[in-house]
């Protein structure tokens, strides 16, 4: 049998809503893909964000951990 024969014996066997949901499915895997476009940030978002962590002691890195950690234990 076919792929596409034991498909449809599938869908056939579908209830509305999950027949619906692979027909969403479908229609997504044939959309053409978008192009990826490069996009460079501003020259000066780099030297933005340097300034506003200039003063920060430690590593942004272990900030956001101990953020974490004080969520998951408050």
């Amino acid at each position: 049998m076919k792929v596409i024969d034991k498909t449809i014996k599938e869908l056939n066997d579908l209830d509305p809503d999950e027949a619906l949901n692979v027909f969403n499915f479908v229609l997504a895997l044939k959309e053409k893909p978008k192009p990826y476009h490069n996009k460079r940030p501003q020259p000066d978002a780099y030297q933005n964000v340097r300034k506003a962590l200039k003063n920060c002691s430690g590593t942004l890195s272990s900030d956001i951990i101990a953020d974490r950690e004080e969520r998951l234990f408050t």
